[in-house]
């Protein structure tokens, strides 16, 4: 099984983990559990399937929301480690 690099070196959940869970609890119809393991999957699907519709400049801009979103997820979950602050749904004892 894949394991995430970030997390197997720091043994602290970045941004994007959770995210093969969301979408599977997606998948499923359950938006709440979907949320649970990793609220920026609703908002990263929404955004690719707005790129028919939205010029290459604004894709650009797109891409670049998310990935400073799912970077500034991972610097929160690291302040909340460092802080020995244990919220369930982001470090989830299965995770």
């Amino acid at each position: 099984m894949y394991a995430c690099p970030y997390r197997s070196l720091t043994g602290i959940p970045d941004g994007g983990c959770g995210t093969y869970r969301s979408i599977m609890a997606l998948l499923h119809g359950d938006i709440l559990e979907s949320l649970y393991w990793n609220p920026l999957t609703l908002v990263s699907l929404f955004v690719i399937l707005l790129f028919p519709f939205i010029g290459h400049r604004n894709r650009i801009r797109a891409l670049t929301l998310l990935i400073f979103l799912y970077l500034l997820l991972t610097f929160v979950r690291l302040f909340m480690y460092l802080k020995g602050w244990r919220i369930p749904y982001i470090y989830p004892e299965d995770l």
